[in-house]
């Protein structure tokens, strides 16, 4: 995109992307960055709804296998909720490990997103037929299938945000679960398998909480003013401009403002 010589002065460009765009001296004095009121209104609610079914599947699935041991039946359930919610919980925490948006992040970001949808679609799946494990194993099946194509579709944007949001609450309950076992040996006086279970409640908390701050990043980041890749040599901003408000990330600065970017 050639845009040498651009006059935005003044304009409203939240939202928009510009990404390897060829900017050489263009004015974006006075500009408005940042998300745009559609955008930040529609990730905000799409968090928020996604908060609450994983909240509300997670929570319920964790508490039905509480105490299950196993000699019971539900034991294979137990474990692969187990599975299930470290895939996602774990693979969200560890995303921004590696370079954002490479192949393996989009990968790490694709296995947590189909955990996560494989849990949604079987606690939904076996609600809505009346808890029928079959109808459950089929609707978690076919979820996943779909969260994996829309993962590799849509690499960033709202598919990024959900899976976020959707592999905090699963660590959270896979913190959840670990606690009650740690508490468990403990209350049994088996000081030693309690430690050592509540020293990976602490380190699952740990990631709880990573987990959260890269899912508020991805609902404050993503639809921002994108800058990736373009040359902006010579471009001119106002000296006060908010840069958390834009994505300069591998852009050419030289000479923007006479000041570092």
């Amino acid at each position: 995109m050639q845009l040498h010589d651009a006059n935005f002065s003044g304009a409203d460009v939240r939202g928009c992307d510009f990404s390897h765009a060829q900017l050489q001296r263009a004015n974006f004095v006075k500009a408005k960055f940042g998300q745009s009121s559609r955008i930040f209104l529609s990730l905000r609610i799409t968090a928020f709804i996604v908060l609450c079914l994983t909240f509300i599947a997670v929570s319920e699935m964790a508490f039905g296998v509480i105490g299950n041991t196993p000699e019971i039946p539900a034991w294979s359930y137990t474990k692969a909720l187990v599975i299930s919610l470290a895939i996602s919980g774990i693979g969200a925490s560890l995303r921004r490990v590696f370079t954002q948006e490479s192949s393996l992040e989009n990968l790490i970001t694709t296995i947590s997103g189909v955990a996560s949808a494989a849990l949604m679609g079987f606690y939904y799946g076996g609600l809505l037929q009346n808890k029928n494990p079959q109808a459950a194993v089929i609707s978690a099946l076919v979820s996943s299938i779909i969260a994996a194509i829309l993962c590799f579709v849509f690499k960033n944007g709202l598919m990024r945000v959900i899976v976020a949001v959707a592999g905090f609450i699963c660590n959270y309950g896979l913190a959840f679960l670990i606690s009650s076992v740690a508490f468990a040996y403990l209350s049994t006086q088996s000081y030693l398998l309690g430690s050592i279970w509540g020293i990976l409640t602490v380190i699952l908390l740990a990631m709880t909480m990573r987990s959260l701050n890269l899912a508020i990043q991805e609902i404050t980041a993503n639809g921002i003013t994108n800058f990736r890749g373009a040359n902006l040599e010579n471009a001119r901003f106002d000296s006060d401009m908010n840069h958390k408000k834009v994505d300069f990330t591998a852009a050419n600065t030289h000479n923007i403002n006479s000041q570092e970017i």
